[in-house]
């Protein structure tokens, strides 16, 4: 299947806005499908990454395949040799398109097994990559959220604490949840009441001059995004650092903000029903966000 090239930052029509590739195949959307009996699907066996691409470039790709690996050995699961080729496809057709800003899915499971929670022996992992166009990329006042915190905690001392497994139903309820209440997210804390991530993002907070994020050890998933804005905010002469974070220093934080590779930076405007000092977005994430837009342009320019 071959996409015919668009005007560059056009969808071609609504059939071209998802690519699907099962096992390094390209298949149409109409016929793509996995057996009932892969382990993913039977018991979320597996685990995911979620990339941005910026006219056909993947920002920062290779830590996104390093994370993979991780997660991959810490499950037992062996990455398949052709996954980068099929991320190299998946980008070479997002060019070809056209679509200024796409985003890839790369979802990883143990493959098909028989019945049973024992890892089989001798089967192949399945790998399917979905790419699908993202719509222009809102101003940052307009990707402010409001957050609650979830009535659910993260369990740090989980073995898969920090994984970006396929199990995400946890963090499904507790958006609902959010959204049930008028919220546009919620916070996880951790079993110790620190606070976590978001249901699919990291959390920065702004006290100052001062930036702080939770760290590993709270069972924060290392999110790619979460490690550039530490890379920009030392290069910036900002303090910045991994911190414990405890509710009411979110809630009293002068800017905080939560980044993902989709949402990039997402400006917090309040928190369970109390607006923060500084507004969203506050003067430390605007410059953030601009050093990152830039760093963007560097890095994906077409």
């Amino acid at each position: 299947m071959t996409a015919a090239p668009a005007a560059p930052g056009r969808v071609p029509n609504e059939a071209a806005r998802l690519l699907i590739w099962i096992d390094g195949r390209l298949v149409d959307a109409s016929d793509a499908g996995i057996s009932p009996l892969d382990r993913g699907f039977t018991l979320a066996d597996g685990l995911f990454e979620t990339m941005r691409a910026y006219h056909g470039t993947v920002f920062r790709l290779d830590a996104h395949l390093r994370r993979l690996a991780a997660g991959a050995a810490i499950l037992g699961i062996p990455v398949p040799a052709d996954v980068p080729h099929m991320v190299a496809a998946a980008a070479g057709a997002v060019r070809d398109l056209g679509w200024a800003d796409a985003a890839l899915r790369l979802t990883m499971t143990r493959g098909v097994g028989p019945r049973g929670l024992a890892p089989p022996v001798g089967v192949d992992p399945t790998a399917v990559l979905t790419a699908s166009a993202l719509p222009p990329r809102e101003p940052l006042p307009a990707r402010s959220v409001r957050v609650c915190t979830a009535t659910a905690r993260r369990n740090e001392f989980a073995a898969t604490a920090g994984v970006k497994t396929l199990a995400y139903v946890e963090s499904v309820v507790a958006l609902a949840h959010a959204h049930t209440a008028g919220d546009d997210d919620a916070i996880f804390l951790d079993t110790a009441g620190h606070v976590c991530e978001a249901t699919s993002s990291n959390v920065f907070v702004v006290a100052g001059a001062t930036l702080r994020t939770p760290p590993r050890e709270c069972g924060v998933l290392p999110g790619i995004t979460r490690a550039v804005v530490l890379e920009l905010a030392g290069a910036m002469g900002l303090a910045a650092r991994e911190d414990v974070i405890a509710p009411h220093d979110l809630a009293g934080a002068d800017e905080a903000f939560l980044t993902s590779s989709i949402r990039e930076l997402a400006p917090i405007a309040g928190v369970d029903g109390a607006q923060l000092p500084n507004g969203a977005p506050g003067p430390v994430t605007r410059r953030i966000a601009q050093a990152f837009a830039e760093l963007v342009e560097r890095e994906c320019r077409p």
